[in-house]
């Protein structure tokens, strides 16, 4: 793939992935649910980013435990 076509690509997945999570931000953030607890929608969001990490390190820990 050539540099001008990556970057018409790069540019075009960039402006629908932004206008997508603006258009999500309104839609979500008028619902009375998201309003109520919203505090708790954004640690659950936090919680899910971490989970692949903490997944990870639990798998790499068992792996390196020592068998008796």
């Amino acid at each position: 793939m050539g540099y001008r076509q990556f970057t018409l690509y790069n540019v075009a997945g960039a402006a629908l992935w932004v206008a997508g999570f603006c258009y999500a931000g309104y839609f979500f953030g008028n619902l009375p649910f998201v309003r109520k607890n919203l505090e708790l929608l954004i640690f659950g969001i936090i919680f899910v980013s971490f989970l692949p990490a903490i997944i990870e390190f639990w798998r790499h820990k068992r792996q390196a435990k020592p068998q008796q």
